[in-house]
């Protein structure tokens, strides 16, 4: 096969928006929220380029600044990065949510993360608040009670550099107007479009479900592609490049605050805390979770309620259709690699190998280069740090490579001692789009699944101009 036919086929089979941005139903969206998004020209006014004689490049360009409102000032969770450098938006959102103020609207941009940006950087984050109350308090249907219409933020773009003031400060009487607030598919697909840097499509999804008897919905954003590494933690006392996990999900169930945060905490560990794509920690790093308990006949949750791990198992299977989706749209990524570390002492064991794991470049080229090398795989756990190595005996683990689509597994290494297996075979699998590993150390019984992708080469060209 010729290298052009090769990568025609390669395109054809990794069209990613095609698959992956699907539409989501109207029944499917959640009570009492709306939206707004506008284009600003946020990039372009932090990055100016040349302008053509022969007019703007794209006449539509993407939107780049959002609204996300309650109607009512709603329930707030979330979980923040653990970088020292916390862009602006992650400390003001961080201190709001730890403040118990509930909360009526999120603003997100694209194109400027705010981070590292200093003094000035939290005055703008402030700003920014200060100037979505003032012209959300004027329409009617929206909660005005004062000290209860909290606001969030976030950011996402590039780093070390301030946000363009005069463009947002432009813009948000118009986000906030009660005639542009809506709520449909589009509505959101567009909301989903802001949050965008180098994702190659929106990452939407939205789900219906039952508690208790009554239906109540969720809708959910994310974006990423490129800076995957999530460690987020709740929100804690002190929260003091280009590209950043985001993602907004909201909710029509009524959920008790301390309740949400528990059921967040939980959620992300086994999602966005478990997905990689190049091993760097973003400093913008921020999952939001919103319930406003607008669903019809809703019943208040807490966590000592009969329904309350019926909605943690709800936002944990959510929360990974999410983060998956990220990884799938990792920069340059072909592959989209499944490893579940099993019969591990602990959850924190098992999550620590993968955490080393899948930072293994040598690992991801392999992974590339479609060679089954699973020596690189025990190379790459076995050189953790020793408080996760310490309860690993070498004579117990096995290694597998599993078939997707049937969940037939191939033995490649068992107690200790390699396998003999027909290469052909096991080359047959790492040739597939989806790749799934399977380590069991054999001295316990917890396990943890990570996501994450493969190296290529376009991964280095997309980065090695930080400001694309």
């Amino acid at each position: 096969m010729s290298t052009t036919s090769s990568t025609l086929n390669a395109s054809a089979k990794l069209n990613k928006p095609a698959r992956f941005s699907v539409p989501i139903s109207a029944s499917d969206l959640p009570k009492g929220f709306v939206v707004s998004s506008t284009y600003a020209g946020i990039k372009a006014a932090i990055s100016p380029k040349p302008t053509s004689s022969s007019g703007p490049s794209n006449p539509n360009p993407k939107p780049d600044l959002a609204l996300i409102v309650s109607t009512v000032p709603a329930v707030a969770a979330g979980t923040f990065t653990r970088n020292v450098f916390k862009a602006a938006p992650v400390v003001v959102s961080n201190q709001t949510i730890l403040d118990g103020a509930k909360v009526q609207s999120v603003l997100v941009n694209s194109g400027c993360a705010n981070a590292v940006t200093g003094t000035q950087g939290m005055a703008d984050a402030q700003s920014c608040v200060e100037l979505v109350q003032k012209h959300l308090a004027p329409h009617p249907g929206l909660g005005q009670s004062s000290g209860d219409r909290g606001t969030l933020l976030l950011s996402t773009g590039v780093i070390g550099v301030p946000l363009p003031m005069p463009t947002i400060k432009r813009c948000i009487p118009h986000l906030s107007n009660g005639m542009i607030l809506r709520s449909d598919p589009e509505s959101w697909r567009e909301v989903a479009r802001a949050f965008m840097t180098t994702d190659t499509f929106p990452k939407l999804r939205a789900r219906t479900f039952t508690l208790g008897g009554q239906e109540v919905r969720m809708v959910g954003i994310d974006k990423g592609a490129g800076m995957i590494h999530p460690a987020m933690t709740g929100p804690t006392p002190q929260a003091g490049l280009h590209a950043t996990m985001l993602g907004l999900i909201a909710t029509d169930a009524a959920v008790d605050p301390k309740a949400l945060q528990t059921a967040l905490n939980r959620a992300v560990a086994r999602s966005f805390n478990c997905i990689s794509v190049d091993g760097d920690m973003s400093t913008n790093d921020t999952i939001l979770l919103l319930a406003n308990g607008q669903a019809p006949s809703a019943t208040l949750i807490d966590e000592s309620s009969p329904h309350f791990e019926a909605f943690v198992s709800e936002l944990t299977s959510f929360c990974q259709d999410l983060s998956k989706l990220i990884v799938r749209d990792g920069e340059g990524a072909e592959k989209f690699v499944e490893i579940t570390c099993t019969n591990a002492p602990s959850y924190e064991v098992a999550h620590g190998l993968l955490s080393r794991l899948v930072t293994s470049m040598l690992f991801k080229c392999a992974i590339h280069g479609e060679d089954a090398n699973w020596g690189r795989i025990l190379a790459s756990v076995g050189g953790a740090d020793p408080t996760l190595t310490k309860g690993v005996d070498p004579s117990k683990v096995s290694v597998s490579f599993v078939n997707p689509d049937k969940e037939e597994q191939v033995v490649v290494l068992r107690d200790g001692n390699p396998v003999k297996v027909d290469e052909e075979v096991v080359g047959a699998l790492l040739k597939k789009e989806d790749v799934k590993v399977v380590i069991d150390l054999g001295v316990g019984g917890e396990e943890c699944t990570y996501w994450t992708c493969d190296l290529s080469r376009e991964y280095i060209e997309i980065n090695a101009d930080y400001r694309s």
